[in-house]
């Protein structure tokens, strides 16, 4: 009975915990080994694939970058609506540059010498 629990049940209850583990692993690869090669090593090297996917998975944690396609990402939970503070707002700040350059325009205009008719110097000769 021990035999039997040792050989055949062990390693198989082993080789289902780490294909399961393995594709249910957010991450696509780890040691740059894409999953699907995770997988395949699990299934044809049971106890040694099993025991190497673990200590992959447990072990050494890939990094995360805040850029890249979304794909190399790791899933996050969706942000709950809420406010949103001024300085992350990026409408807030688009209409507050635009407003500000309006301004601008306004103020040059004014100040542009000869912008303004009603100074009177072209009419104001005969």
């Amino acid at each position: 009975m021990a035999r039997i629990l040792l050989f055949y049940v062990l390693p198989l209850a082993l080789t289902v915990y780490a294909i399961v583990d393995c594709v249910c692993d957010d991450y696509v690869e780890r040691f740059s080994i894409p999953k699907f090669w995770w997988i395949m090593m699990i299934i044809f090297l049971p106890v040694a694939g099993s025991l190497a996917w673990l200590v992959a998975s447990k072990i050494v944690k890939p990094r995360t970058y805040s850029y890249g396609p979304p794909s190399a990402l790791p899933r996050r939970s969706p942000r709950r609506p809420g406010p949103v503070a001024p300085d992350d707002n990026l409408d807030f700040l688009r209409d507050l540059a635009e407003e500000q350059a309006r301004r601008d325009r306004e103020r040059r205009r004014k100040e542009k010498p000869g912008g303004d008719d009603s100074t009177g110097s072209e009419s104001g000769r005969t």
